[in-house]
């Protein structure tokens, strides 16, 4: 019972649909833009080093005069932002967030972008390398030049690389310190391509607060019990954790140098919890009173969800109650759909994935339901799965709707 109710919380406070990025304010998609699939890690293993950039005519200045005196060390915990104005009423916004490093994990980054509806994260490192970049150094410019003009360039003293959480290169940009040369193209965003990101010296008032503060905190440690799938703990990006291996509760946590061991500080003010690494990879979670339980790094420690859908599905045998059904799309191209009711997790469907990033549109080829795409509603993205006589469930058809990271 206590499972259920935690359950119930946790998809409580993670229901907020997106606003919609494909509506009709939604920007076209940058000139020239290519469609792509997410990169796997295989691919990202074998990556070739990001090519530079084609000569233009003119050359892109700097487009912040604000002094950073340690590029590749005063990085951590700044916001890099690009936005603008489709229309006079609606903002489009991307952004940067970089974080310190993480004990046992290293310095992490998260990108929200189109309002926190396209979404990385993974770690990152600041080299002086000078790097060539071709990009707008803003929205005026590059709509005044036309569409099919190609933006100016420059040459950047430092490079910012961008690691997968597997350790695998992802992409590399220019940067100066306070400007970010957005011109990469395994992590791009529509409408956000080919720009310059400045440095927010006051993220807690400025025009994008909103949206730094709906920043998708995304698991980079997860931990489950042998015995229970359902006891699970999850550390964030943001330094903030999930609780859900007794009874769900949240707070902070801070590791040592290798996090071998944890300590969970609960938002309540009760007594903090311990995670302690044994000796045979496996971890021991000690709860407040004492309460031993045993914990194993998560197998999705490998990969994070990108896009994350959810529906209901009825509960067999008891009339009028419906659980969740959710289909995830991971960062190495690989779906998964599943129904969580009653405290439990049930597998009902696995594929793959493309994102065709002119459109913004996933397309999915399930084993079950076959062939499946989203669409745009008024509300953000939705997709219509059906599958005829699933286990446990039987006939399953219903529309689910993205859920805000």
């Amino acid at each position: 019972m206590k499972k259920w109710i935690a359950l119930a919380l946790s998809v409580t406070m993670c229901a907020a649909l997106l606003a919609g990025c494909g509506n009709t304010k939604q920007p076209a998609a940058q000139s020239g833009a290519d469609s792509k699939a997410p990169v796997t890690e295989a691919q990202t293993s074998e990556m070739p080093e990001t090519p530079v950039a084609e000569t233009a005519q003119t050359e892109a200045e700097p487009k912040s005069d604000v002094s950073v005196t340690d590029p590749i060390n005063d990085i951590a915990g700044k916001y890099y932002s690009y936005y603008y104005y489709p229309d006079t009423d609606f903002l489009m916004d991307y952004f940067f967030h970089f974080y310190d490093e993480v004990p046992g994990v290293g310095k992490v980054y998260y990108a929200g972008f189109c309002i926190n509806q396209i979404t990385y994260t993974g770690t990152y490192e600041v080299k002086e390398e000078e790097i060539e970049y071709a990009c707008w150094p803003d929205r005026e410019t590059q709509d005044a030049a036309g569409e099919g003009a190609e933006p100016p360039t420059g040459t950047a003293p430092y490079t910012i690389y961008f690691y997968d959480m597997s350790g695998n290169l992802v992409d590399s940009c220019g940067y100066d310190g306070t400007n970010l040369y957005m011109d990469m193209e395994n992590i791009s965003g529509i409408g956000g391509d080919a720009n310059v990101f400045t440095l927010d010296t006051d993220p807690e008032n400025s025009v994008m607060a909103n949206d730094y503060a709906g920043e998708a905190a995304l698991a980079i440690k997860s931990f489950v019990s042998p015995d229970d799938e359902t006891a699970t703990l999850d550390l964030l990006v943001n330094g903030k954790y999930n609780d859900m291996v007794i009874m769900a509760a949240d707070g902070t946590y801070a590791g040592n140098a290798d996090m071998s061991e944890i300590t969970l500080t609960s938002s309540d003010g009760s007594a903090d919890a311990k995670v302690t690494l044994n000796e045979d990879g496996t971890y021991t979670y000690t709860a407040a009173d004492g309460t031993e339980v045993i914990l194993a790094e998560s197998a999705q420690n490998t990969k994070n969800v990108l896009y994350s859908f959810v529906g209901e599905v009825p509960v067999p045998g008891m009339e009028g109650t419906n659980g969740d059904l959710i289909c995830d799309f991971y960062d190495d191209g690989t779906a998964r759909v599943y129904a969580s009711a009653m405290g439990q997790e049930f597998d009902l469907d696995a594929g793959t994935y493309e994102v065709d990033m002119t459109t913004y549109t996933i397309t999915a080829q399930f084993d079950k339901a076959g062939e499946l795409a989203t669409y745009a509603t008024d509300d953000g993205m939705s997709i219509d799965y059906a599958q005829t006589g699933a286990e446990v469930f039987g006939d399953v058809a219903s529309t689910l709707s993205m859920l805000k990271q």
